[in-house]
């Protein structure tokens, strides 16, 4: 099969993690649909003795003058080369909803290489990904829907005051998070190579908890997890999920 072409995105290893990966376990953490590793700044440095580096794609916060990626494949292509100095350690991938796809396109990359893979890919609010897609966002009518509303209810719900001048860029990087989204197509017939622990949320009314775990048995080996609170409670990485981490995480 002929390799899929890619968007020309210069690979610049050292914006790619937010902060720089400091020596011991890493805990990858990829970023929400329409934002960046900012998303992460709530987080603890640390979960147990894993250190937490949010990964930051181009086209978004201090990378909005490099092209983003068009497909999920060169996105895992690029993040692959610049992982590859942080391959020679126990670390993880953790992802929330539309980040699941990014972290399992970038685990199959990095098998097909060869290289060491992640000991576990933690997966919060996302159903199995040869079923589909999931969250009402990857359903509406992008020539119609009122993305500048959903920016600002995406900030309004998880408490984040946001700047009305950054309403606009922020709304094109979920425009072209949604448009890249319902081009994804889960490899058939693959099994995740990793060990999947899924999180699912007891107040989610995005991607309900009962959508979660149907499906996951049959493409990984996996473990599920339901914690109390609503969608976006992963974003600030409250204690119970804390706990949760500092247990897969080992």
């Amino acid at each position: 099969m002929a390799p899929e072409p890619r968007t020309a995105v210069p690979v610049r290893p050292g914006r790619w993690f937010v902060p720089a990966p400091p020596a011991g376990p890493l805990a990858f953490a990829f970023p929400y649909a329409g934002v960046g590793a900012s998303s992460y700044r709530p987080w603890p440095a640390r979960i147990g003795e894993v250190a937490v580096v949010a990964v930051q794609p181009p086209g978004r916060e201090n990378r909005t003058r490099e092209p983003a990626h068009r497909t999920h494949r060169a996105f895992a292509h690029d993040l692959a080369d610049a992982l590859l100095p942080y391959l020679d350690r126990d670390y993880y991938f953790v992802g929330h909803c539309g980040a699941v796809p990014y972290a399992l396109e970038t685990i199959f990359e990095l098998e097909r290489r060869g290289c060491p893979l992640p000991r576990r890919l933690v997966a919060s609010s996302w159903g199995a990904p040869h079923r589909g897609l999931y969250g009402y966002l990857n359903f509406v009518d992008l020539s119609t829907a009122d993305l500048h509303a959903e920016t600002r209810l995406l900030f309004a719900r998880a408490g984040v005051p946001v700047r009305e001048d950054f309403v606009d860029l922020l709304t094109q990087v979920l425009r072209h998070d949604l448009e890249t989204q319902r081009d994804y197509s889960y490899p058939a017939g693959a099994r995740v190579p990793v060990p999947v622990t899924l999180l699912g949320w007891t107040g989610d009314d995005v991607v309900p908890a009962d959508q979660v775990r149907p499906g996951w048995t049959e493409c990984a080996q996996v473990e599920y997890e339901e914690l109390e609170g609503a969608h976006l409670a992963f974003l600030s990485c409250p204690a119970n999920l804390q706990r949760s981490l500092e247990h897969w995480l080992r």
